[in-house]
């Protein structure tokens, strides 16, 4: 009975001791979830982490990319020559194409784009800013600026050409329910230097002058596996196109130049 006696005390005390033990643990309090954290996957930074943002690489979407965070996509862009230089011929003239993104702050980014070719190449960088507009929409504002070398040398045409020029720029994009981005983005080319010099003929210009506008709608999606593509249309309405500068058009005023462009992430 004794023995009996002295379990059950045993039990009793146990009992009293988990459930105070219980009522005297302090809660650890919840760290707080930063919106623009980073996921790690394969090697690489994916882009900021909330309810609404992409979980997809991007360079033209303007979603706010984490600091730090850098994308880059390598394609091949086509340039349409006018009839109203070339007349009854149309050329088509490829590019590669290289795109750079690399988040300064959580909502700055620093832009880059070289694109290039045998005779002629552009290469320009710049800032964007881009925020969060409403649910699945995102808007940015940024300024690009560039510089272009051409140089075309045959038997009696000695043709150089240089210039320098900016394209601020606003975009909107949105994110579809299966990751799907899409950008529309409107922007002004300035002319701010142009230099040419033909044989011992040299012509420049040192002032601002407004070419003209151009805009792009951009898809940016998944393509094979882990792949992703960007894929985009750029209509650009200016009295000056870096890619024709050797042509030396006789008219001022403005033309359309159709360009097509396909990216793939780096």
């Amino acid at each position: 009975m004794v023995r009996i006696i002295t379990f059950l005390l045993i039990l009793t005390g146990l009992g009293f001791h988990s459930v105070y033990g219980q009522q005297r643990t302090p809660r650890r309090p919840k760290k707080p979830v930063n919106p623009y954290r980073r996921t790690y996957q394969q090697g690489k930074f994916l882009v900021p982490v909330d309810s609404t943002s992409p979980q997809i690489p991007f360079v033209h979407f303007p979603g706010p990319l984490a600091k730090g965070t850098s994308r880059a996509t390598l394609g091949v862009t086509f340039t349409t020559s006018p009839r109203d230089i070339t007349e009854e011929i149309q050329i088509s003239i490829p590019a590669g194409d290289l795109i750079v993104l690399h988040g300064l702050t959580d909502k700055l980014a620093l832009t880059g784009r070289f694109t290039f070719q045998f005779l002629q190449n552009n290469a320009s960088v710049g800032l964007r800013y881009s925020t969060p507009i409403k649910g699945k929409f995102y808007g940015s504002a940024g300024a690009d600026v560039g510089a272009w070398f051409g140089s075309l040398q045959l038997a009696q045409f000695n043709n150089r050409g240089f210039g320098i020029q900016s394209a601020p720029n606003l975009a909107i994009g949105f994110r579809s329910s299966r990751n799907l981005l899409v950008t529309v983005r409107g922007e002004v080319d300035l002319g701010l230097y142009y230099r040419s010099r033909v044989g011992q003929t040299v012509s420049d210009r040192g002032e601002i002058l407004l070419n003209g506008y151009g805009g792009t709608v951009t898809l940016e999606q998944a393509f094979f596996g882990q792949r992703h593509v960007a894929l985009g249309f750029r209509a650009l309405y200016t009295n000056f196109n870096w890619q024709f500068w050797s042509l030396y058009d006789t008219f001022d005023r403005n033309i359309f130049y159709p360009e097509a462009f396909i990216g793939f992430f780096l």
